[in-house]
């Protein structure tokens, strides 16, 4: 969804139930140059269910990032994500687009779950098919949870320019700013795990075919931890950072890190909740009738941070499984020390790029 442009300098805001991401970034003759990459923590129980319910701390706590850039105001792309927030591809009979356009509620009223009259909906035409029709990918997002951030962003005196949806700019900066991968003929899985939830979004030689919400996240790992040793939060937090899952690999051994051991049901659930999400869109695939075999996995976000973890999803899921991390596509540049491992900013970073999509 686009929204009128300004000129003022243009910024990533990924607003997470965790933390909340800004960056700032311009092309460059060798890929992108990062002028600024913050985070800050978002306020306890102030996003729920991807919907901002306080709107006045969330916007005090983007005006706190804009101060540190250095920025008085900003023109920002944002995201929404969550169970609520639909994407659908489908096939219906061919029609031209302005056709579509004025029937797209119709069509999203047999895939989209809320009312039509109370989402926000857009679409992509992908192609023509062989039997006369054609694929359409239909992207519908309930009107509350979208004007909620909306809205935060207008108390911070921020201006929004977009509104994408988190796996689609995942997914513009760890795969498409990557020279080094080519996915013209694969069928890949992006994994975003947040702290409440876990995005994952199944691509098909480069569109988009499935995006699903799991309910589990990092914090669930650092929940565990903390009711089992009666720690606080952020000990918990800290803790979890000092392990390596990896060790949960080897079944011939018992594991004798008790820390682990707390945390492998809680890994495992979310491990078997993603393998339900491929098989659905694999047996998807087996009812078309066509192929699309899973080639290998991206995983970033926040959870992507604790140790060994794409190595343990590999192990459980048998993919190949490589940290998505954008400090690891040497077209990117200029990252801040603030934030040193960079899986968390891959959304905030491809929210940022579409200041620069026709460049």
């Amino acid at each position: 969804m686009s929204l009128k442009m300004k000129s003022k300098p243009s910024i990533g805001l990924d607003i997470g139930h965790y933390t909340i991401k800004l960056v700032m970034l311009d092309r460059s003759p060798q890929g992108w140059k990062v002028h600024t990459s913050l985070s800050a923590l978002t306020p306890p129980n102030s996003v729920r269910d991807g919907s901002v319910v306080d709107v006045a701390a969330v916007a005090a706590t983007i005006k706190g990032l804009l101060k540190r850039a250095g920025l008085k105001n900003a023109a920002a792309h944002v995201s929404v994500a969550g169970a609520s927030v639909v994407m659908r591809n489908v096939r219906i009979p061919k029609m031209n687009e302005q056709t579509l356009r004025k029937s797209i509620r119709f069509e999203a009223g047999r895939y989209v779950p809320n009312s039509p009259e109370d989402s926000y909906i857009e679409f992509e035409i992908l192609g023509d098919t062989e039997d006369g029709q054609m694929d359409v990918l239909i992207v519908a997002a309930p009107k509350q949870l979208v004007d909620s951030r909306l809205q935060a962003c207008t108390m911070a005196g921020v201006e929004v320019e977009s509104v994408d949806l988190e796996p689609f700019a995942a997914f513009r900066a760890l795969v498409e700013a990557n020279q080094g991968i080519d996915i013209a003929n694969d069928t890949i899985a992006l994994i975003d795990i947040g702290a409440y939830t876990t995005q994952v979004s199944v691509i098909h030689k480069g569109n988009f075919a499935i995006t699903r919400t799991i309910n589990q996240g990092g914090n669930n790992l650092t929940d565990a931890l903390q009711r089992y040793f009666k720690l606080t939060f952020e000990d918990a937090e800290e803790g979890k950072m000092q392990l390596d899952v990896r060790a949960l690999l080897d079944d011939t051994k018992p594991t004798e890190n008790p820390p682990l051991r707390v945390l492998q049901p809680q890994l495992d659930e979310l491990i078997r909740e993603m393998r339900r999400s491929l098989n659905f869109y694999q047996s998807q695939q087996t009812e078309a009738g066509a192929g699309g075999n899973l080639s290998w996995m991206l995983v970033s976000g926040g959870g992507a941070k604790l140790p060994g973890i794409a190595d343990y999803m590999s192990g459980r899921l048998g993919l190949k499984v490589y940290p998505g991390c954008i400090l690891d596509n040497p077209r990117f540049s200029g990252l801040s020390e603030e934030i040193a491992t960079g899986p968390e900013v891959s959304v905030a970073s491809g929210l940022a790029m579409r200041a620069h999509k026709a460049a």
